[in-house]
């Protein structure tokens, strides 16, 4: 669904891989003027949930922090004076925005997944970073950026060290091509038919750049698009998860 206006009734926004650079090219910065956009147009409605990988790096060093995110994190600041709830969940590019997101803005200093409760369903939100796949390098690599001995080292480098770090991790952002997608729809079925016993009804995630939702029973697994090309976003609204693509004004 494409659509900028219809936000009556909108309980939760979420939001996913905008993968925002401190250095913008002219296309991006339109990017980033639309996300801000779709913020300001939802401010007020009472849970904004952004899912990882926002930022395409961040690292809070003590005394300073990443330069170049200001349009964003006003942007950021209007909607949480507007009333609305902000939660912020890592993602593999970002995990380290984490302290600083919540001295800023109250967001869970951990960062990691979390549930609401909308419309008498458990709603559980993640990244969704080695959720589906099987791939035991990127699993250790995760448990290390998200571990404190970790971050500890990352702090111990030079900002240009782990700058050029994050430079070559975000080669890898980039849309699913058409057997992709079709790969992660099947592993998302897969998972999903071994969560019987999970302790929520519907999981909302990131990290995989490809919109779709599975189904097994009276649970559902929805994956966000990417805010690249297509501005994808979702919506909780009548009781339903809503998948929507932020129109670009002419």
């Amino acid at each position: 669904m494409t659509c900028n206006q219809d936000i009556a009734g909108v309980q939760a926004v979420f939001l996913a891989d905008s993968h925002f650079h401190v250095e913008r090219d002219p296309a991006e910065e339109a990017r980033l003027r639309h996300f801000c956009g779709l913020l300001d147009t939802h401010a007020g409605v009472p849970d904004i949930v952004l899912l990882g990988d926002i930022f395409d790096f961040w690292f809070d060093y003590p005394h300073f922090y990443m330069k170049g995110y200001e349009p964003l994190l006003h942007a950021l600041d209007r909607v949480r004076g507007a009333g609305s709830r902000l939660h912020f969940v890592g993602g593999n590019h970002d995990i380290w925005a984490a302290a600083y997101l919540h001295r800023r803005y109250a967001t869970d200093p951990a960062a990691g997944p979390l549930t609401l409760r909308l419309g008498g369903q458990r709603i559980h939100c993640r990244h969704g970073d080695g959720l589906l796949g099987r791939d035991l390098f990127y699993k250790g690599f995760r448990a290390v950026v998200r571990h404190p001995a970790g971050i500890m080292l990352g702090k111990s480098l030079h900002p240009e060290v782990l700058f050029a770090f994050s430079s070559w991790l975000s080669k890898n952002s980039r849309h699913s091509t058409r057997d992709e997608a079709a790969g992660i729809e099947r592993k998302a079925r897969r998972w999903l038919a071994r969560q019987d016993g999970a302790p929520w009804d519907h999981l909302v995630m990131g990290h995989v750049h490809h919109r779709f939702t599975a189904h097994h029973g009276p649970r559902r697994l929805s994956c966000l698009g990417g805010w690249f090309d297509d501005l994808h976003y979702a919506v909780w609204q009548d009781g339903e998860l809503q998948h929507r693509r932020w129109h670009r004004p002419s």
